[in-house]
């Protein structure tokens, strides 16, 4: 059975330029027992274990980041409720992590506290459309 963290790190991979962590670094196990999800984690790794056996002839960690990528996105064919799932939660354990979080500068307070400037409308456009007047009819 492949591993978890060599799945998550071909899709979160670490990025050295911008400085951020690989998915492994997140500690996606211990996300997916606090939510439940260990079974969708087994489900996925079966299903991409299949897919690499089948559409490739080799396991997941004998293949190079380009046939892993394409062997994950395989999986997109054949359950994409279950492939949705599976990244939808690895983002939200991934953006929501502590160290995540600081390395892009997000901090616990809105990026607008006191809400966000906007222009003033000029609502005077709108001012022959209302001299126009009703354009529909009365229903009785």
């Amino acid at each position: 059975m492949t591993d978890l963290n060599s799945i998550i790190d071909t899709l979160l991979p670490r990025d050295e330029a911008l400085g951020m962590p690989s998915a492994a670094f997140i500690d996606f196990d211990t996300y997916l027992k606090q939510n439940g999800l260990t079974a969708v984690s087994l489900e996925f790794i079966q299903m991409l274990d299949k897919v690499c056996e089948e559409k490739i002839g080799a396991s997941f960690v004998n293949l190079n980041q380009i046939q892993k990528m394409k062997a994950i996105n395989s999986c997109k064919l054949v359950d994409i409720r279950l492939f949705s799932e599976m990244v939808t939660h690895l983002l939200k354990a991934y953006y929501t992590a502590p160290g995540v979080l600081i390395k892009i500068r997000s901090g616990s307070v809105p990026p607008f506290p006191t809400g966000n400037y906007l222009d003033e409308d000029d609502w005077t456009i709108l001012e022959s459309v209302y001299e126009r007047g009703q354009i529909f009819r009365d229903v009785s």
